[in-house]
């Protein structure tokens, strides 16, 4: 009778619930004065009841002898629906408060509360928050060792699958000699099993295996987490609180979360939902009716997103370069352009020239084709053969580009490339170093050919001349440019820094570290801003001290550095200024924390 009284006792409170549609209420902390409040009055006067005559309290007027009509008005619960939250090194803190009325608590119920948050377009789903009762965790209990049971139960030893008696008796059986060897602790290897027996160890293991006693297991194994929440009729997982209720109350948790902010976030709605369970099966869902709002306010909104330029030195005059490695024959200015290097190396060398050719903003004035020779040889004839060779590349280009260029085609040549030669002797591990310093004094400006003649009895000449030498075989276009309609030789001008510009975009997209590392060398408004955003308070405060006259919104910044760093007179006073500027930023104050406090002043 006790039993079936208590469950019809639960079962009205479980109709009146879902008749009143009772629902938990989230709100942010009411520590502060909030911007926007729901008065929710907690019950009705005597003449808004409907459920019959209105009986009214009444006293006389002392003035007009009347009696008038008075009634008490419940205390109403103020709470507040929305808050401002910062944005700080690119997280957001959000504090509510979940609160549970006493008539969702039951000793023999489970409320189970799930926050859930919007960010941007994702949908965030926080860890739960758990109201049990006694009756209800005692039953869980019960559940955990139900659940110990079914665990211990779970094989965990290999050698439980096998029928350990019916092997033993096969090996008496079939191999005596074997089985004397029982207590035997010498290891006997898979071949050599084999050769006894006929059959490897592993293939008598798998026969005398129990095949469905280890699916079963697996089994067992594979439904461990799903048992767990059927016995316990609880969470599997990670919950933020669960709190054991003995008696009826209400329940009032203040939850804290950090989430990762991205850009264009300017609002986080959060809502509950859940519902009461009672033996582990939902009997009742929460409406979820309540909602709060987080309007969060971020530095990088502050952000000067105005064009940045750079001056730019601009020469009339405009040279490049580029280098061709060709393949003449020995001792010749020959060229074999059917050789596929040959091919290769003319077709990028024509692709270079026509290209530079061929912008409409400048205009050619020459290009200069140079040919040099390696050491070998005598330095008069390798002049000569330098020349020669210029001469014949000089001709191919000016065949395949048109008569366009043979006008402003020149030659020269280098007889002997003795620079490039000691640059790359120079950086090669492959000459030892006494022979490197012997290459390096030599004279060969005043007397090349008694110099090339020294490196003959060096160890390394074989070397020197079958990888060294080939690679000063070169021939070189140098490029002679002006710009066309431009009279002076130096112009001063200005273009769109585009490296700032990437800074700025870093910041806006609030990746801080980036903004740092490309703004702060510029050290203006937007560095302070950037080393603001990442907490560097101080350098912002030092790059803000800088600039002179400082504009309203950096000396907005100001005062959130000196706030941060405790200086919060000079703060309050930096402010008073900002606001004179510009009394816009007394509603950009409240959104801060660190500057909020000096916005009262103006309340």
């Amino acid at each position: 009778m006790v039993i079936l009284a208590a469950s019809c006792s639960g079962s009205r409170q479980l109709a009146d619930i879902s008749r009143s549609r009772v629902d938990v209420d989230v709100s942010v902390p009411s520590y502060e004065e909030d911007e926007d409040t729901d008065t929710a009055v907690a019950g009705k006067t005597a003449a808004e009841k409907d459920d019959g005559p209105s009986i009214m309290n009444a006293v006389k007027d002392l003035e007009t002898g009347e009696m008038v009509a008075v009634d008490v008005i419940n205390a109403s619960k103020v709470v507040a629906r929305f808050r401002n939250v910062a944005e700080r090194a690119g997280k957001v803190t959000v504090e509510f408060d979940v609160t549970v009325p006493s008539a969702l608590v039951s000793s023999r119920w489970q409320l189970r509360i799930f926050p859930e948050m919007a960010v941007g377009e994702d949908s965030l789903r926080l860890d739960p928050v758990l109201v049990t009762g006694a009756g209800y965790r005692s039953q869980q209990m019960r559940g955990y060792e139900r659940y110990k049971e079914f665990v211990s139960s779970i094989i965990r030893d290999s050698s439980g699958f096998v029928m350990v008696r019916p092997l033993e008796i096969f090996i008496e059986r079939n191999y005596p000699g074997i089985y004397a060897m029982k207590n035997d602790t010498s290891v006997i290897s898979d071949p050599e099993a084999a050769s006894i027996f006929g059959v490897t160890r592993s293939e008598v293991l798998r026969h005398y295996t129990r095949d469905g006693l280890v699916r079963r297991n697996r089994k067992k194994e594979e439904k461990s987490e799903m048992m767990l929440e059927k016995l316990t009729g609880g969470l599997t997982g990670w919950v933020r609180l669960d709190t054991v209720m003995t008696s009826g109350g209400e329940v009032c948790y203040r939850y804290t979360q950090t989430v990762e902010s991205r850009p264009g976030l300017k609002k986080i709605p959060v809502t509950i939902s859940g519902g009461i369970y009672e033996d582990g099966r939902l009997v009742y869902s929460l409406p979820g009716r309540s909602r709060i709002d987080f309007y969060v306010s971020s530095l990088s909104t502050l952000a000067d997103l105005s064009p940045h330029y750079r001056s730019v030195v601009v020469e009339r005059n405009v040279y490049d370069y580029t280098n061709a490695v060709l393949d003449f024959g020995k001792g010749s200015a020959d060229l074999d352009t059917l050789v596929a290097a040959n091919a290769a190396e003319l077709a990028r060398i024509r692709g270079n020239m026509e290209s530079m050719l061929g912008m409409n903003d400048y205009e050619a004035d020459s290009v200069v084709v140079t040919a040099s020779c390696s050491l070998e040889g005598s330095y008069r004839y390798n002049s000569s053969l330098a020349g020669r060779r210029a001469e014949t590349v000089m001709k191919l280009l000016s065949e395949s580009t048109g008569n366009g260029s043979a006008g402003i085609l020149r030659s020269a040549s280098i007889p002997e490339n003795w620079k490039l030669f000691a640059a790359i002797v120079a950086n090669d591990p492959s000459v030892s170093s006494a022979s490197r310093n012997r290459i390096l004094s030599l004279p060969y400006q005043q007397s090349p050919d008694s110099s090339e003649t020294v490196l003959h009895g060096l160890p390394e000449y074989r070397y020197l001349r079958e990888k060294i030498y080939p690679r000063l075989r070169t021939v070189r276009l140098d490029f002679y440019l002006h710009r066309k309609n431009m009279a002076r030789d130096t112009v001063y001008t200005s273009e769109l820094d585009s490296v700032y510009m990437k800074g700025v975009e870093a910041l806006t997209s609030l990746d801080y570290s980036k903004a740092v590392e490309i703004l702060g060398k510029y050290r203006d408004y937007n560095s302070a801003l950037a080393y603001l955003s990442s907490g560097y308070d101080s350098k912002a405060l030092e790059i803000l001290d800088g600039l002179g006259d400082l504009s309203a919104r950096a000396l907005y910044l100001k005062a959130l550095a000196l706030s941060r760093l405790g200086r919060e007179d000079e703060a309050s006073e930096i402010y008073d200024k900002c606001v004179g500027l510009d009394p816009s930023m007394l509603h950009r104050g409240r959104l801060d924390p660190e500057i909020q406090m000096f916005t009262l002043k103006y309340e």
